[in-house]
């Protein structure tokens, strides 16, 4: 059975960062890209973020006995495949995956108006992927 204990510490988490992530989508592309606190705070909250994820989806695939994810982004392929995503959700978590390695591996290269865009744009998938890990995690 999955550990809910666990899975609902990590959600606590997600909702943490997203919420501070959800404060700074009111500043302007300006504003964010102009402050280094913000840029700095953001990279780290949305890593995090994403780390929980893939935190969750690890649990769900071991407690399940799936087949082993080949990366941190096949992990949620795992889950699709298995029906515990939806495809889109997937998908969105690839790509957030290969963001998070982008933050980890290549710091140094991340442009601040990507990062504001990502914080604009992406966050309602996050919120909605971890929304359905934790439906599932509550039924399983």
């Amino acid at each position: 059975m999955v550990n809910r204990t666990k899975v609902e510490r990590q959600l606590e988490l997600i909702k943490e960062y997203l919420d501070f992530l959800q404060e700074l989508q009111s500043l302007t592309e300006g504003e964010f890209t102009g402050s280094k606190r913000d840029f700095h705070s953001a990279e780290r909250c949305l890593q995090l973020a994403i780390e929980c994820l893939i935190n969750i989806g690890n649990h769900i695939i071991s407690d399940k006995g799936l087949r082993a994810p080949k990366d941190y982004a096949d992990i949620f392929k795992v889950l699709a495949e298995n029906s515990i995503l939806l495809t889109e959700d997937g998908l969105t978590l690839k790509q957030m995956v290969q963001f998070r390695n982008r933050l980890v591996h290549v710091y140094w290269d991340i442009e601040p108006k990507v990062l504001w865009q990502i914080i604009q744009e992406e966050l309602g998938g996050i919120e909605r992927c971890a929304r359905n890990l934790a439906k599932y995690a509550q039924n399983h």
